[in-house]
């Protein structure tokens, strides 16, 4: 690369230039196919970005730009090479040029992937990043007259890099895959690429009666109960809790007396009169009946059997709150990181905002630098696909947090393109990107890193004191153990079948009218009923054998689920360490980070300093300061996964 150097003076003169001139005929804009045009015979000019074309006189000229070459003296053969198709979508095509030492060379189509290799001439342009949607390009064979074309390389593409074939005084160059194809002898144009973002699915969310579709502010604490309004689980479990107890209830009905009241009416087609003998006729029926009866029963539970299955509900009722528990908890961890992962894409659009601002102003100082001759073509260019790859990021990173925030309205049951406001975690202090680099070392925003005590908070717990507490306080735990006794209460029951009953009943009878039949108006009983079964071909003594079957198998339920719930806050409270490893680290290389970046700016405005530097740079402040939000939610994450895992998930 030709260094330029100016004395001070006149960088500073040409950097306070208001704004860019308007671009020349054969400038590149970001986003736009541009055909370059070389005048002249082999290209001699100085390639930019990163693909590779190896004009005549020229080394490596690389990427997507402009060149002039030097005059044209011979006549070359017709082009003979045929570039193979690159892999991608949609189609570029090189275009053919004809002349007398000079290739008129075009760009394929614009490309999505990383940037498109320059042919022979003078290739100046981006290399990476390249924007669009074409593929699969084809550099036309030219017949032009000059010197002996070389092979024009795509480079940094996504996928397969092709190849263009020698041709005489032209290249038939290839894109690169996901890239437009490079042009033949001319100038390749400016791809981009874009990435799409996942969708997030939702679990389980209603949307809540009322909800207002009007801008809300939110903090942790009203996500959460949001998200547990909204849910259909906890509004599932919360009913199974009350069936239960209504089971329990019918259960221990079986032991209370039952009150019956019946009433008889007969209405006969005659009256029943018999004679005995000579002796009178005894009206034995009327034409009508009537009988009024009152009962009374009580079933004696004397083996127990009512209060075991009465038990054996109230136990399942106390397991299904220790299920609503676990579903709670759940959700809770749900809303904790949909909140969180919220937080982090709207403070990674910030991240890229900073960046295109960055972009924007750099190629600004590049542009104004090469319009006064202190700087060179190949910078504005590099400048320019700089701005167009930012552009990709800042809108990949708004669609992320667009489907966060759909994410977020889903989980707390309000209509999914209602605007929200999050409020920032307790202690987490991420403020706006650097744009400061006015002088290593300037202040910036970051100053403070957030959530400093992280790692004292970490460093106090004690693991086993965690492992303890999850042990009675987990959901999964207590509901494996009441499973056990649930299993064990229904030993009792299956030997119900063996068992003998024993009941009491009264009743009173009231009848209207008197007869032969019933010659009292009122009458009074007491009934004792015994039952004792002494053999039911063997069913009652298979039912005891599962009901002892069922039990081990809960005990084994109980022993695995209290291993998992060990390997869970061990990993978990591994994660945290880790985590809050990270956010030290972060912080640390992003001060790096932001001193580096302030250094290469001045270093490139006193032209001691290349733009390389610049970009290296700038894309190493970015991974950064990504890095950072990266690291303070990932250990919010974490913490909020390791309170869940002992069975004390924070509400606020």
């Amino acid at each position: 690369m030709k260094r330029m150097t100016k004395n001070a003076a006149a960088v500073g003169a040409v950097l306070s230039l208001a704004a860019p001139p308007a671009f020349a005929a054969d400038a590149l804009t970001p986003g736009y196919i541009w055909i370059g045009q070389a005048a002249g015979g082999a290209g001699n000019g100085a390639g930019a970005g990163n693909g590779n074309g190896n004009g005549a006189g020229a080394a490596n000229g690389a990427g997507n730009g402009a060149g002039v070459g030097g005059a044209g003296t011979g006549t070359g053969a017709a082009g003979t090479g045929a570039g193979a198709a690159g892999n991608g979508v949609g189609a570029g095509v090189g275009a053919a040029a004809n002349g007398n030492g000079a290739a008129n060379g075009a760009n394929g189509g614009v490309g999505a992937g990383n940037g498109n290799g320059a042919g022979n001439g003078n290739g100046v342009g981006a290399g990476a990043n390249g924007v669009g949607t074409g593929a699969n390009g084809n550099g036309a064979n030219a017949n032009g007259t000059g010197t002996t074309g070389a092979n024009g390389n795509g480079t940094n593409g996504v996928g397969t890099n092709g190849n263009g074939t020698n041709g005489n005084g032209t290249t038939n160059g290839n894109g690169t895959t996901g890239v437009g194809s490079n042009g033949a002898n001319g100038n390749g144009g400016v791809g981009s690429s874009q990435s799409a973002a996942g969708n997030t699915g939702s679990q389980g969310s209603l949307p809540l009666p009322g909800a207002s579709a009007a801008p809300q502010t939110f903090n942790l604490a009203q996500t959460i109960q949001a998200g547990l309004r909204s849910s259909a689980d906890v509004e599932v479990a919360s009913r199974n809790v009350e069936i239960d107890r209504k089971r329990a209830d019918q259960a221990a009905a079986a032991g209370r007396p039952n009150v019956n009241a019946s009433g008889e009416a007969i209405r006969f087609d005659q009256k029943t009169i018999i004679a005995l003998g000579s002796g009178p006729a005894i009206t034995v029926t009327g034409t009508h009946e009537e009988i009024l009866q009152l009962n009374v029963s009580n079933q004696l539970d004397l083996t127990g059997q009512i209060r075991a299955a009465t038990d054996q509900y109230r136990l399942q009722s106390l397991a299904d709150q220790f299920i609503l528990g676990s579903i709670r908890n759940a959700r809770i961890l749900r809303a904790q990181t949909i909140y969180f992962n919220t937080l982090r894409a709207q403070h990674q659009v910030d991240v890229s905002n900073a960046a295109l601002s960055n972009a924007q102003r750099q190629l600004t100082d590049a542009t104004n630098l090469n319009n006064a001759g202190v700087g060179q073509r190949i910078d504005v260019l590099r400048a320019q696909t700089q701005v167009a790859t930012a552009e990709q990021d800042l809108a990949t990173a708004e669609n992320n947090y667009g489907v966060a925030l759909t994410s977020f309205n889903d989980l707390a049951g309000r209509p999914l393109n209602a605007p929200v406001t999050l409020q920032d975690a307790p202690g987490v202090t991420i403020a706006q990107p650097v744009t400061d680099f006015s002088q290593v070392g300037a202040p910036d925003a970051k100053a403070a890193p957030p959530l400093p005590n992280a790692p004292q908070e970490v460093a106090a717990i004690n693991i086993g004191n965690a492992l303890q507490y999850a042990n009675q306080q987990r959901p999964e735990i207590l509901q494996a153990q009441v499973n056990v006794r649930v299993a064990q209460t229904g030993i009792k029951l299956a030997r119900a079948g063996l068992e003998p009953t024993f009941s009491l009943s009264a009743a009173g009878n009231y009848y209207p009218d008197t007869n032969f039949q019933f010659p009292r108006k009122r009458t009074a009983q007491i009934m004792a009923n015994l039952n004792i079964p002494l053999y039911d071909g063997g069913a009652t003594r298979d039912r005891v054998q599962e009901a002892h079957l069922s039990t081990g198998n809960a005990q084994t339920s109980l022993a695995s689920t209290r291993s998992d719930v060990a390997l869970d806050v061990r990993q978990s409270y591994l994660n945290l360490v880790t985590a809050a490893q990270q956010i030290g680290a972060a912080n640390a290389a992003l001060q790096s980070a932001v001193a580096a970046r302030q250094l290469a700016e001045l270093r490139y405005q006193g032209q001691v300093g290349t733009y390389l530097e610049v970009t290296d740079a700038q894309s190493a402040l970015v991974q950064s300061e990504n890095n950072q939000v990266d690291a303070v939610y990932n250990f919010l994450v974490a913490r909020a996964q390791f309170q869940n895992s002992i069975g004390a998930p924070q509400v606020r």
